[in-house]
């Protein structure tokens, strides 16, 4: 391997507890031909190991003395530390020396972890083997985090945990070989918001959009709004076809798929060209019949897999829904426009009820401050005509003609 194809991985634990595996880890990094930097992330003691950056450097750049330490709670110590990981990693990545990211650890160490691999930039390549299961969206973010069961606990070296280390080092090692940097286009990147429900329409948004001179990217309205709004924040897109604001729904109703207080507000703030649809604001997701709140449990249901019911909302919810939007697009400081399709929201079986169409829409209306566009088409929402006039307005708030 020549020299500028070597790459530089930071193995990031704490020596005290984790010794063995962070030293293999190392180990089968360096047998692929790239450095390994091992950062010491102990909370508690030294390690007999040397590593590439202490812990004492690490709590200094947390703001401690590293003996101070052990007077902290568990929790201190480790806020403490993963502060000062954040830095020494972002100081690494910022001076080319940090070319990917791999940990391993139980919950205190994933939580340690992962919290430094948010801070760095997508596309940067990130592992974390875990003996954590369960819901990991706190852990992850809105990072590309790849996060590996490690289905024993971490006590040492043995043929099972062996295989496994050989097989994160392997995963980080690939992703950081193929690695093409920081991303880079020469068209303005549009954000869209997206389920599969409406993927009729969104692939026929998308290709017009490409066709004139746009790159788009498509977040599925699960959680991933949480993304698109950072991207906006970070002026990463340059305008949003929130064709599924679903997420607004699903946080103001206690759904599983909410994307936090502030969905639908980071175009408006930064004052990027948006365009907003009604697509999924009309039913909220929980895990199964069981999971339904009381409230809830008079409202029309569909199940979406073993997993996932839906449930529609009522007209009152609707309303209520229709004030939320309002009230957030009512910030725009930018062009801002709505586009309703009169027949549906959804796809088959997934739509609102016809009667509540132009309840949700006059209310919006009624809420939406006067010089705030609102088209309605008549059309369902994966018609073609849904789709051009959705194209033919959100060219206008770019202010681009159509091609």
């Amino acid at each position: 391997m020549k020299w500028k194809d070597k790459k530089t991985i930071v193995v990031l634990g704490s020596l005290d507890t984790k010794e063995e595996e962070l030293c293999y880890l190392k180990e089968r990094i360096a047998d692929k031909g790239h450095e390994a930097i091992m950062i010491d992330v102990s909370l508690l003691n030294d390690s007999s190991v040397k590593s590439d950056i202490g812990r004492k450097h690490v709590a200094e750049s947390g703001g401690i003395r590293v003996e101070k330490l052990a007077l902290l709670s568990q929790e201190d110590a480790c806020t403490i530390m993963s502060r000062g990981a954040t830095n020494v990693a972002n100081e690494l990545h910022q001076s080319g020396k940090l070319d990917g990211i791999i940990s391993l650890g139980g919950s205190m160490g994933t939580s340690l972890a992962c919290t430094v691999m948010r801070s760095l930039p997508l596309g940067v390549p990130k592992l974390i083997m875990s003996t954590t299961v369960g819901d990991i969206r706190h852990y992850v973010g809105t990072k590309d985090i790849l996060f590996l069961p490690a289905i024993t606990d971490f006590f040492g070296l043995n043929p099972v945990t062996k295989r496994l280390l050989d097989n994160a080092a392997g995963a980080m090692v690939g992703m950081v070989e193929v690695d093409k940097g920081s991303f880079s286009s020469e068209k303005p990147l549009i954000g869209m918001s997206v389920r599969g429900d409406k993927t009729l329409c969104a692939n026929k948004i998308k290709s017009q959009l490409e066709i004139n001179g746009f790159d788009v990217i498509c977040f599925h309205a699960v959680g991933q709004g949480l993304i698109l709004e950072e991207m906006v924040r970070e002026n990463q897109i340059v305008g949003v076809l929130d064709l599924e604001p679903a997420e607004v729904s699903e946080h103001f109703f206690g759904g599983m798929f909410g994307a936090g207080p502030a969905r639908l507000e980071a175009a408006g703030k930064k004052g990027i060209p948006q365009l907003i649809g009604p697509g999924g604001i009309e039913f909220i997701c929980f895990p199964g019949a069981k999971a339904i709140p009381h409230r809830f449990r008079k409202n029309k249901k569909r199940e979406h897999n073993p997993n996932v019911i839906c449930v529609f909302l009522n007209e009152k919810e609707i309303i209520l829904v229709a004030k939320v939007i309002a009230e957030k697009l009512n910030l725009a400081k930018g062009p801002t426009a709505v586009i309703i399709p009169k027949k549906s929201f959804g796809g088959r079986g997934w739509t609102i009820d016809r009667e509540l169409i132009p309840i949700f829409t006059n209310t919006l209306k009624r809420e939406l401050r006067s010089e705030i566009e609102m088209v309605e088409v008549d059309a369902h929402i994966n018609d073609s005509s849904f789709a051009e006039a959705a194209v033919d307005l959100f060219l206008k708030l770019m202010d681009k003609p159509k091609a």
